[in-house]
């Protein structure tokens, strides 16, 4: 019985050009000197800047905050992402309890000296989508406003589920307190994430923030809203 024979061509010489790294060496260099530029100007960003300090927003990846908080961190940038306790969750049938998760979604806050290259530090780092009211005129928020926000993030929050409640889907709103306050939008979704007395009940919610010439989502613990 006669079988199909397949039969290939030996292989062809190897070329040493192609493999050839010396002739890669500029390219090398110019990646080398592109992360020392990064570097250089993250640096511009550190808390040992001589000048006057500001508190701005940085605009995350999905899921990114922790990640840019960590990287900053390192790189010597006061960073700052309010978190809160969003109860127990159940992860494989194991119970998980104060499960800990960032209060503004998409958010970190840093305090350090404007400058462009610090700006530019910043936004070529992986995670960070931008700063909030872009990066020539970013969005400030005063130092007495951060001290109040703070507070959310550092100690417990006693919610008023009453407050929480007079929320509807669709309702104006403004911020009361954190980084974008004053400025207001509407109620697109809530987020029914606590049960009260077996009633479940929504402590935050999604708000098409009108800001900046545009409408932007921004997820929200109602703690910082209030009703229009």
């Amino acid at each position: 019985m006669m079988h199909n024979v397949k039969i290939y061509a030996a292989s062809k010489p190897v070329n040493p050009e192609l493999y050839d790294l010396t002739r890669f060496a500029s390219l090398f260099d110019q990646m080398r000197n592109t992360k020392r530029l990064n570097v250089t100007m993250l640096s511009m960003a550190a808390e040992n800047q001589p000048g006057k300090r500001e508190w701005f927003v940085v605009e995350t990846k999905h899921k990114a905050e922790k990640a840019v908080e960590d990287a900053l961190g390192k790189a010597g940038v006061n960073v700052f992402l309010p978190m809160e306790n969003c109860g127990k969750h159940v992860v494989r049938g194991r119970v998980i309890h104060h499960v800990m998760r960032p209060m503004m979604p998409g958010y970190v806050l840093v305090n350090m000296v404007y400058s462009p290259a610090a700006v530019c530090g910043i936004a070529r780092l992986e995670g960070v989508a931008g700063f909030v009211g872009g990066m020539i005129e970013p969005h400030r928020v005063s130092d007495e406003e951060m001290n109040r926000f703070k507070l959310f993030g550092t100690q417990e929050i006693n919610l008023d589920f009453e407050h929480c409640k007079s929320f509807r889907r669709g309702d104006r709103v403004c911020f009361g307190s954190g980084p974008f306050t004053g400025f207001s939008g509407h109620v697109a979704k809530l987020r029914k994430d606590k049960v009260v007395d077996g009633e479940r009940i929504a402590t935050g919610a999604i708000v098409s923030v009108e800001m900046f010439g545009a409408v932007t989502p921004v997820e929200t613990s109602l703690a910082l809203l209030e009703k229009l």
